[in-house]
């Protein structure tokens, strides 16, 4: 299977997942229509700024439609993006206790 298949693939997938036409997402984007089929069929990749639309449309990173992240998880909100980046200052014993402080949370909500 050729890589741009694998892209068409998991495009097609989260549109699916999402209960959404690829006839409204191409439209929805401004992205010619047989771009999907084109890439379905082993042709080529449309350029990063199409990917780009595609990826903020679906609501899932460049890297799951290309294959170089597993999980479809959504794009991280800027609140969360400085939640990392400040956790990653942390020195490892404190990102051990953080760690485990979320873990002990979330265990209690769930058992609410």
């Amino acid at each position: 299977m050729h890589y741009s298949q694998k892209v068409a693939d998991r495009i097609k997938s989260l549109l699916k997942s999402k209960k959404i036409t690829a006839n409204k997402m191409l439209k929805d984007c401004e992205i010619n229509k047989n771009a999907l089929s084109t890439m379905q069929s082993g042709g080529y990749l449309p350029r990063i700024e199409t990917i780009t639309k595609i990826a903020d449309y679906l609501d899932c990173s460049v890297d799951y439609l290309l294959g170089r992240d597993s999980i479809a998880s959504p794009r991280l909100t800027e609140n969360e993006k400085e939640i990392i980046s400040m956790y990653q200052q942390l020195p490892e014993n404190v990102r051990e206790q953080v760690y485990a402080y979320i873990n002990g949370r979330l265990d209690s909500e769930k058992n609410k």
